[in-house]
């Protein structure tokens, strides 16, 4: 039988709590909109002590926004009908579109108020940066977050379509004594063909290949251009060439 030192005890024991502390999760109050500067600025979080913590986002490691910068949008309201264009960032934390109104104070829009924002290149306005949707009867049947915008990765027949949930998670240190924060994604994907919406149990090759006709004639092609379809810029990258060769290939 193997006797263990003091050393190697105290040693095993703080490892142990390190370890359990490692990506603890952090339950996130969303209470009604408070539309003012200050509201914005931190997220008020629950630990596993049950205490309330407000934390501001510049002490959390990571951004809570698909960009932190401000960028032309346009709205749509649940009839996709234009409500106008406004200066604007979505929070992935919160789930929230925000904008600057005329007085240039920071509001967040009443969720469930849009169907669609397009967010706009910053360094060519008429040119689309990326687009996020919501109200989409297939998507909520089929999605894990009901509410969630989905981010359209792309534009053409065929989209790769994307629910980001950041969380927020703390991790302690050795001895407990300070507790950092950190972001982290949790991400649902869904291919949209038409009108039809197919969700991605697990994003790779097999599982996007499954969804559309003759992707066997692109073998060649994708061992050209050393496609691996590891990161998400594979598959966009891969979509965005299938939608220009092979449209008339895509089911009605």
């Amino acid at each position: 039988m193997t006797i263990m030192t003091a050393k190697q005890i105290i040693f095993v024991t703080i490892a142990a709590v390190y370890v359990s502390a490692i990506n603890a999760q952090v339950y996130i109050e969303l209470g009604p909109v408070q539309n003012n500067r200050d509201a914005f600025s931190s997220v008020t979080v629950y630990g596993s002590d049950g205490l309330r913590k407000s934390i501001p986002y510049d002490e959390i490691r990571g951004n809570a926004f698909w960009k932190n910068e401000w960028s032309k949008a346009y709205f749509y309201d649940r009839r996709d009908t234009l409500l106008g264009s406004f200066m604007a960032r979505f929070n992935f934390v919160t789930n929230e579109v925000h904008y600057l109104d005329k007085s240039g104070d920071e509001r967040a829009v009443i969720p469930g108020t849009l169907n669609k924002v397009v967010f706009m290149q910053d360094g060519d306005i008429t040119k689309v940066a990326t687009v996020f949707r919501n109200n989409i009867p297939e998507i909520e049947k089929k999605a894990t977050c009901k509410t969630c915008f989905v981010e359209e990765l792309n534009q053409g027949k065929v989209k790769l379509l994307k629910i980001t949930k950041r969380a927020v998670k703390s991790v302690d240190s050795l001895f407990q004594t300070i507790k950092t924060y950190h972001f982290e994604d949790e991400a649902e994907y869904f291919l949209q063909y038409n009108e039809k919406y197919e969700k991605i149990k697990k994003l790779n090759k097999e599982n996007l290949f499954s969804f559309l006709p003759n992707t066997s004639a692109y073998s060649q092609w994708v061992r050209e251009q050393k496609l691996r379809f590891v990161k998400e810029e594979d598959f966009i990258y891969f979509i965005n060439h299938y939608n220009t060769v092979r449209q008339n290939d895509l089911p009605e």
